[in-house]
């Protein structure tokens, strides 16, 4: 598990030192053609073309089980590098603008394959946060490191061009099997959902987006002093990004990810002051470094948040990267407006509006705090059924199991139904598995004990129990 867990955050590192590193060297190459704001809409554009990727990869996941797969990678990696170059170059606003979108929409697709590569390795593991902060500090380090002692243009798309390679042979040496996740029933670790994964989902979508529009403003102030030259946000202050993205992990994870979202909540009204002293004259140092430190935390968390819910929903291979797609996709649709909030000037007006999505946001993060809770916690444990009345003999009930030969995930189902008279759905999402799954365990019960159905099984438990 050790190794595994190194190659996959070496993997999302390299995603998001790809990532960051060709958007930060875009936004370079297009202040050769246009000025600070047509950058930032320059900026907009790749995000947006990145987000359709992200939803792109959904159709094409079955064809990573197979040799197509391979291809379809090859093709991605070597698109990529030739619009990289093309980038480079700077022959006109068009072709920079062009080979930008198409960059980004490739790297979209392979980061909604990497987030559900993960999603299916970790996303019921309790260090899953970490696993996040520690991928996402990795690559801004290497972004850091690129930035300060690489000053040569015609070097840098050939390190991002190498480090895309690299990650592809990674992502390729896993083998075929690692895109798709396992069977929840043969998973016991990680916390288990409370409610209906839609619901839930919902909600954090709608969390999410909230938070987008504060950083998404905070991080168009800051590219337009960077494209503008007063200030190179490529230097030591992104250090704390990183720094950020660790403390953030290790935060998040802490007593099983139970207080993320109250941390996360803090952060937000961290960015929200960040705003005020950005737009009321203060000093746009401070502002930058406030900005990095919480910016940190949400990337992780929204990294982790939906990592974790996609297990939970049908279509976990379009929810594992959802929250990139969510950050990247706002972005583009709130550029407009943040702008022209920026160039009003009015700092009282963009703190009153600040003010008022955190407002919104503290409502949403109520919404969906105690959605999960630690599995231990919910589904009984051998020899104890909970309160049916009175507390069951775990001797009498260990001795049951044991006459019947039921398996680790039986016991669980009995128990459960002699603890609870809910809906199929209601003890699978218990259970953390699917009703499908639920179902079979039911039928072995019943085939074991010679009952015919649930209830049957339940009383030929309390009868055979009372005559033994």
């Amino acid at each position: 598990m050790k190794n595994i867990r190194i190659r996959m955050i070496a993997i999302l590192a390299i995603y998001n030192f790809i990532f960051l590193g060709a958007e930060y060297w875009f936004d370079n190459m297009m202040a050769y053609s246009t000025d600070a704001y047509g950058v930032v809409l320059a900026q907009s554009y790749i995000l947006g073309a990145s987000a359709i990727g992200f939803f792109l990869f959904p159709l094409f996941r079955r064809k990573m089980q197979t040799s197509a797969g391979y291809i379809g990678c090859l093709v991605t990696i070597t698109t990529v590098i030739i619009c990289l170059f093309v980038i480079s170059q700077h022959i006109s606003h068009v072709a920079t603008m062009v080979s930008g979108c198409m960059a980004f929409l490739l790297l979209g697709i392979a980061g909604s394959a990497v987030h559900y590569l993960v999603a299916c390795t970790f996303a019921r593991d309790d260090r899953l946060a970490r696993t996040a902060g520690a991928a996402y500090a990795a690559g801004l380090l290497l972004q850091f490191i690129n930035n300060n002692f690489v000053s040569d243009e015609t070097i840098e798309p050939v390190i991002l061009s190498v480090f895309l390679v690299a990650g592809g042979m990674l992502l390729m040496g896993l083998g075929q099997n690692s895109f798709s996740v396992q069977p929840r029933e043969e998973q016991s670790e990680g916390r288990i959902l409370i409610g209906r994964p839609g619901a839930a989902g919902g909600i954090l979508l709608v969390n999410v987006v909230l938070m987008t529009c504060i950083f998404a403003t905070l991080d168009n102030a800051v590219t337009l002093v960077h494209a503008s030259g007063h200030a190179d946000i490529g230097q030591w202050p992104r250090l704390l990004l990183a720094l950020s993205g660790l403390a953030a992990g290790v935060l998040f994870d802490w007593k099983n990810r139970r207080f993320m979202n109250i941390l996360m909540y803090c952060v937000t009204l961290l960015s929200t002051i960040c705003v005020v002293i950005i737009e009321l004259g203060g000093p746009f140092l401070a502002g930058l470094i406030v900005f990095y430190l919480s910016a940190g935390f949400f990337v992780v968390f929204f990294t982790t948040s939906f990592i974790e819910l996609s297990v939970h929903m049908k279509t976990p291979e379009l929810w594992a990267g959802l929250g990139r797609t969510t950050n990247n996709l706002c972005a583009v649709l709130t550029s407009a407006g943040s702008l022209a909030l920026l160039r009003s000037g009015n700092g009282m007006l963009i703190s009153v509006v600040a003010l008022v999505f955190f407002a919104l946001i503290s409502v949403t993060s109520f919404l969906y705090s105690g959605r999960f809770a630690e599995k231990r916690d919910e589904i009984p444990k051998k020899g104890q059924t909970g309160d049916v009345g009175q507390e069951e003999d775990g001797e009498k009930f260990d001795s049951f199991c044991e006459r019947f030969s039921l398996t680790k995930r039986e016991q669980e189902v009995l128990s459960l139904l002699l603890q609870s008279d809910g809906s199929a759905q209601e003890l699978a999402d218990t259970l953390f598995i699917s009703r499908a799954a639920l179902y079979r365990h039911m039928a072995s019960l019943n085939e074991k004990t010679k009952t015919k159905s649930r209830i049957g099984l339940i009383q030929f438990y309390y009868a055979w129990k009372n005559t033994n």
